[in-house]
């Protein structure tokens, strides 16, 4: 069988730079409110197996906020480099 797609790489370089900033705000945009979520609602079920309402919600959604503002700063570091293009490298995870 012929090769039909080329990998992400090769992906990644012919998309237009609107499209892939696009994305990349996508991704912020589901993933910071996502993280939050994602605390809340295992809070809210520990609470429920344990008994100990409303402590591990509390802690569950505050250590799911400080994540979700860690992640804010790394994204904005790479928007930054972006934006003045001394990025160096083409990585657009914000690790």
């Amino acid at each position: 069988m012929g090769k039909f797609a080329g990998g992400p790489k090769d992906r990644q370089e012919n998309q237009s730079p609107l499209l892939r900033r696009a994305g990349l705000y996508l991704g912020v945009a589901f993933e910071l409110p996502g993280t939050i979520l994602g605390g809340l609602l295992v809070g809210y079920f520990a609470d429920g197996y344990f008994g100990s309402s409303p402590w591990l919600l509390i802690t569950c959604t505050a250590t799911a906020f400080i994540g979700a503002f860690i992640r804010l700063l790394q994204w904005v570091r790479v928007f930054a480099r972006e934006r003045d293009g001394s990025g160096g490298e083409k990585n657009d995870s914000a690790n």
